[in-house]
């Protein structure tokens, strides 16, 4: 398969899109110098290469599972996309070594080849839950790290999504506040959680 271009638009520092596929580089370049023209917005090409075939003949594959209110796409260490930060519509996770993607990417997903495997099995003890503080947030809860914590920061963390306005990940679950709880979280003040 022939190789194409692509270009990752960035805020600040933050991902917020991908572009449809480009077939020769010239036309991404000049689709980029249109884009730059907006002070605020990051551009950047990546060229794209379908995944190498081993030495049998088959494709090096992923693996898709159900994960937290979406789907989790787990490449092999050898992938060539391995560890990047966005994949299609997907976000990288350090903690799972793979990418996050929303269900609305399910057919997508599937459409590309991939096959949904089993849910995914969460191994909490990867986490140092004990060393994150809980609390209550806009009827919902926070699961707040320090900042030396080693997925700070993270955009999605074992079915929570970063807030970076409150510095940790926005849960809606009470099953999962209670399963953190039993874990060892540190909760300051159950009591405004439960009324």
């Amino acid at each position: 398969m022939k190789s194409y271009y692509i270009i990752n638009s960035y805020i600040n520092s933050k991902f917020i899109s991908s572009s449809n596929p480009f077939y020769s580089k010239d036309d991404a370049q000049h689709a980029k110098e249109i884009l730059d023209n907006n002070d605020s917005i990051y551009n950047v090409i990546f060229k794209c290469i379908h995944a190498e075939k081993d030495k049998k003949g088959k494709k090096d594959k992923m693996k898709l599972y159900r994960y937290a209110k979406g789907y989790l796409l787990l490449p092999h260490k050898s992938n060539p996309y391995y560890g990047m930060e966005r994949l299609n519509k997907g976000d990288w996770c350090d903690d799972v070594q793979g990418w996050f993607y929303d269900k609305t990417e399910y057919d997508n997903l599937i459409d590309l080849g991939y096959t949904l495997k089993d849910k995914f099995k969460i191994d909490y003890s990867n986490y140092n839950i004990n060393s994150l503080e809980i609390y209550f947030y806009n009827k919902s809860f926070i699961l707040s790290p320090n900042r030396d914590y080693k997925y700070y920061g993270q955009k999605n963390l074992i079915g929570g999504t970063w807030c970076e306005k409150q510095k940790g990940w926005f849960f809606t679950s009470i099953k999962k506040y209670n399963k953190f709880i039993k874990l060892g979280a540190i909760d300051h003040d159950t009591d405004t959680f439960m009324e």
